[in-house]
């Protein structure tokens, strides 16, 4: 379903009672992302999945911050019902869930951040991240969607996904390439890592349980989750091993023990 936020529609699918969980999908993801792993749950959970900006269903709704999705959202949650949630995030799913948490503390109980960031710490950083998305989106435009998924699947982040199965790979690259050239490019240039607020100086204000989950072969965000494990507070750390950047769809099942053992 649609649900309006400020002028922008986002497209939600709300399932299950209980407990309520809100999964938010990484770049080139959608509502699908978690499918096989929340297969494998035997708790009992209300899920939340919304399809970010400039993604799938949502579609280009125009270049939206970081922080003005996090306030939609919390429209959205009000409009639900939802006073009070706790958050799945992967990777730029996991910085939102970061901001959102930071931004809204008082909403927010348990957090799960797959294969995420608090951003770059440095504006020199940010600026060159910007300026490397800012490349992207003319790649995007250049190739179009089915060349920039083909670029965008031979990234050495993305280098573990090749041990999958054919089919399941195929179902991947299907989803990837649901999206828009306009609709990604307003993602980049909007929620991009280097557009985004850098929370690392806030992580200490952090109150809500944060899982962090890594796979053990994704060298880059191991170290950065380590560095964030030593500012959280109320945090625990699990490395999954035999995985990479996506654990969820690597390793849907251990993915799926973790994930519930923290919901417990």
């Amino acid at each position: 379903m649609m649900i309006k936020a400020e002028e922008r529609n986002y497209w939600i699918e709300d399932t299950g009672s209980g407990p309520a969980w809100l999964l938010l999908h990484g770049f080139t993801g959608s509502t699908h992302t978690f499918n096989e792993c929340l297969s494998y749950l035997d708790k009992k959970c209300r899920f939340v999945k919304i399809e970010l900006p400039g993604h799938a269903r949502t579609g280009p709704v125009g270049t939206v911050s970081m922080e003005k999705f996090c306030s939609d959202l919390s429209v959205i949650l009000d409009k639900l019902g939802v006073e009070e949630i706790n958050i799945l995030g992967y990777s730029l799913g996991g910085r939102t869930a970061l901001s959102f948490t930071l931004l809204y503390p008082k909403r927010v109980n348990r957090l799960i951040l797959e294969s995420a960031s608090p951003g770059l710490p440095s504006e020199l950083e940010r600026s060159e991240r910007r300026e490397k998305d800012q490349r992207l989106t003319g790649l995007l435009y250049q190739e179009g969607i089915k060349g920039f998924v083909k670029y965008w699947e031979s990234l050495p982040l993305f280098e573990t996904l090749t041990k999958l199965p054919e089919q399941r790979r195929k179902t991947i690259r299907e989803e990837r390439l649901s999206h828009s050239v306009e609709g990604l490019a307003q993602s980049l240039q909007g929620m991009g890592t280097g557009s985004q607020p850098s929370w690392w100086d806030k992580l200490e204000e952090v109150r809500a349980d944060v899982l962090l989950v890594t796979g053990e072969e994704d060298e880059k965000f191991r170290s950065i989750n380590q560095h964030m494990e030593h500012r959280l507070s109320n945090v625990s750390w699990a490395e999954v091993e035999g995985a990479g950047h996506t654990v969820h769809l690597e390793k849907p099942r251990v993915f799926a023990k973790i994930v519930e053992e923290f919901m417990i």
